[in-house]
C-alpha cells in the first residue's frame, strides 16, 4: 500500500514511491537530483526528498529574533546570515523579510573561552588581546577597539575585517523602537554593507530593519545617543539649497534641524 501524507510545504496530498537512478526530477525544496524514496504530488509535478520532509516547520536560531518558517521560495534569495545566493527551501520570518538557507541553521554551534558564535556576524568571533597592536574599528560603536593599552577584549573575524568591542557584543539590543520609525519595532539584521542616504561612511554591515516598511537604519546611526542644546548650530548653505529629508519641500526658511556633523546634509523642519 502507498503511503500518502499531508504537508505544510504543498496543499496537496503526497505519495511516497521508489525513484530509480535513471529519473530525472528534480527536489522543490533542495533543488538537487532526487534518487530513492521521494514524496510525490503526480497533478502539481511537485516532488520532495524524504529528508527535506522530515525538516521542521518552524525553529528559532541565533541570527534572528523571530521564529523562522519554512518555505519553498520560487526565485532566488541571499541568506540574512551569510550573504550567499540560494533557492528553494529557506527558513524565513515574513514579516522581517529575513531568509536563512537550511543548511545555516544546521551549522554546528561553536562556544569556546576563545572562539564564540554571535548573532552580529555569520563567522565565529576570536577572542583578542588588548597587546595585539591591531588598529581597527568597532562596527558597533565606530570607534577604536583598542585606542589604549587599558582598553577592554575585544572579538573579531580577520578574514571579514569585522571587529566588536567585548562590551558592545554583550549590550546591542536584538530589538528597538526609534523615533525615527516609532510604528513598528525595528530588528536588527546582518545586511549587505552599503551606502546610505545622507550618511559619508559606510555602513558596518549592520542594520536595524523593519520589513513591513521597508525602513532600514544602520546600527551606528540607530544607537546614536539625542543631543539636546539651546544654541543654535549656524551653516553657511544658501536656504534653496535644502531639502527636507522627511517631506521633501526644498528652501527651508524657517529655523530647522539638522545633523551636527557639518559635511552631513541631513536637515528636517
Amino acid at each position: 500500500m502507498s503511503t500518502k501524507i499531508q504537508h505544510f510545504l504543498h496543499c496537496h496530498l503526497l505519495w511516497l514511491l521508489g525513484v530509480s537512478q535513471d529519473d530525472q526530477l528534480g527536489c522543490r525544496g533542495c533543488c538537487k537530483r532526487i534518487t530513492g524514496s521521494i514524496y510525490v504530488c503526480f497533478g502539481c509535478d511537485f516532488y520532495l526528498h524524504r529528508s527535506c520532509a522530515k525538516l521542521p516547520g518552524e525553529i528559532r536560531d541565533l541570527f534572528h529574533p523571530c521564529p523562522l518558517l519554512l518555505t519553498i521560495l520560487d526565485y532566488e534569495y541571499i541568506c540574512n546570515a551569510c550573504f550567499k545566493t540560494d533557492s528553494g527551501l529557506s527558513n524565513r520570518c515574513k514579516s522581517c523579510e529575513f531568509d536563512m538557507h537550511v543548511e545555516g541553521t544546521q551549522r554546528a554551534t561553536i562556544e569556546t573561552e576563545e572562539l564564540i558564535q554571535h548573532f552580529t556576524h555569520w563567522h565565529p568571533l576570536k577572542l583578542l588581546a588588548p597587546n595585539n597592536h591591531l588598529e581597527v574599528g568597532c562596527a558597533i560603536y565606530n570607534k577604536l577597539c583598542f585606542a589604549s593599552a587599558f582598553d577592554s577584549f575585544a572579538y573579531g573575524c580577520q578574514d571579514c575585517n569585522f571587529f566588536v568591542h567585548h562590551s558592545c557584543m554583550i549590550n546591542i539590543p536584538r530589538q528597538i523602537i526609534h523615533f525615527f520609525h516609532p510604528s513598528c519595532p525595528l530588528v536588527l539584521l546582518t545586511d549587505v554593507p552599503c551606502q546610505y542616504e545622507g550618511f559619508d561612511e559606510a555602513s558596518s554591515g549592520l542594520a536595524f530593519h523593519c520589513g513591513k516598511c521597508k525602513f532600514q537604519l544602520d546600527v551606528k546611526c540607530a544607537l546614536l545617543p539625542t543631543v539636546e542644546s539651546k544654541m543654535p548650530i549656524r551653516f553657511n548653505i544658501h536656504p534653496t539649497s535644502i531639502r527636507c529629508k522627511a517631506c521633501g519641500e526644498h528652501g527651508l526658511l524657517a529655523p530647522c534641524f539638522a545633523c551636527s556633523k557639518r559635511s552631513c546634509t541631513f536637515f528636517l523642519h
